[in-house]
């Protein structure tokens, strides 16, 4: 174990070396290398066959010597291809205030797309993957990078960190809040959704900082009849009454949503009732996804922006239309996705650095 794992993280109940899991407790378990994924899932891996090949086939390419980026060429499709290296993506990290003594936990890095831009910004990145081969992946495009201060675990599937209280100065968690619990059978997506609310706040020092971004429930898009994705692609989906959506997800014959949304008032307030304060929330336009522009919320910022050339307000030709007859108060309600920045409260919350374009309400 580096300093860094032995200063943050609890024991690793397994170990990840791309063959599967062994025990740390075993007698041949391997040593905390690069090859060596600390691993905590609380359950099995639950992607298919074909996804966990085609993925497995990309981290062998990125190790075998033809590098991350040409292994990403050779296997990956051109939209994941730019929704994984085009650092376009990457613009709230200039929201988030990093510094060359902050220690980050990123939730979800998937492939990596955020994780090495993070550590050169920061002292030490932890980052915590739900699938292993993404982890694994990530882990070898972190050191292809030269990002040495990058640690990469598996877990999080049961929406707890395997991490010691007040260990991070900030937590990242970029389009993955929507989709924890999905693979919790046991409890409502709410209930994991605020267990990992909780434990992002406990593992936060006093005074860090948290950025969530995910999906708006009441976006235009799904406001105007679009299909949602965590809804069986049921049109209205998460926008619909919560008893009408369940029954039309019945009706296609499925039990559980694949993931929950919520609105700006309603996450806000889950914040705050989980400790944070300081809360900012930001429009990302035209879209969550591939955003080219954050805009403070509250109605001068939203009115200046629009005044800017080269906002565009949607991501569909209708959306980006309607989108500009919303009256500047009301686009936090409607913006397809919902980014906040938020401080835990405690001692250094006084004074906050966070950037101040405008008050988010």
């Amino acid at each position: 174990m580096n300093e860094f794992d032995e200063k943050y993280v609890a024991p690793a109940p397994a170990r990840w070396t791309g063959n599967g899991a062994v025990p740390a407790s075993a007698h041949d378990a391997p040593a905390a290398t690069d090859d060596a994924i600390p691993c905590y899932l609380a359950f099995a891996p639950v992607e298919d066959g074909p996804t966990r090949a085609r993925l497995g086939k990309l981290v062998a390419l990125a190790r075998g010597g033809m590098g991350w980026k040409e292994a990403l060429e050779s296997t990956e499709e051109a939209g994941m291809r730019a929704y994984v290296t085009d650092m376009r993506r990457a613009g709230f990290l200039e929201l988030l205030p990093l510094g060359a003594q902050s220690d980050i936990l990123e939730i979800g890095p998937g492939l990596g797309q955020f994780t090495v831009a993070l550590a050169q910004r920061s002292r030490h990145v932890h980052a915590l993957e739900v699938v292993p081969e993404q982890a694994e992946f990530a882990l070898v495009r972190a050191r292809q990078e030269g990002a040495r201060n990058v640690s990469i675990a598996i877990g999080g599937d049961d929406c707890r960190l395997p991490y010691r209280d007040a260990s991070f100065d900030g937590v990242v968690l970029n389009l993955v809040f929507e989709w924890c619990g999905s693979r919790i059978e046991s409890e409502s997506h709410g209930a994991a959704q605020t267990r990992l609310l909780h434990e992002m706040v406990r593992v936060l020092k006093p005074g860090g900082f948290l950025y969530l971004a995910t999906k708006n429930r009441f976006a235009l898009r799904l406001l105007l009849g679009g299909a949602d994705e965590h809804m069986a692609n049921v049109r209205f989906g998460s926008a619909l009454p919560r008893r009408l959506g369940a029954w039309r997800l019945r009706r296609k014959g499925q039990q559980r949503a694949m993931g929950k949304l919520y609105s700006h008032d309603d996450l806000r307030e889950q914040l705050h009732r989980a400790g944070l304060g300081d809360v900012e929330s930001f429009w990302a336009a035209p879209e969550m996804r591939f955003p080219t522009h954050y805009v403070p919320t509250d109605a001068a910022s939203v009115r200046a922006a629009r005044a800017a050339p080269g906002l565009r307000q949607g991501e569909g030709r209708k959306v980006n239309l309607l989108m500009r007859f919303v009256p500047a108060a009301w686009v936090r309600h409607v913006m397809p996705g919902l980014a906040f920045l938020a401080r835990k409260g405690g001692a250094g919350a006084a004074g906050s650095d966070l950037r101040r374009a405008g008050s988010a309400d």
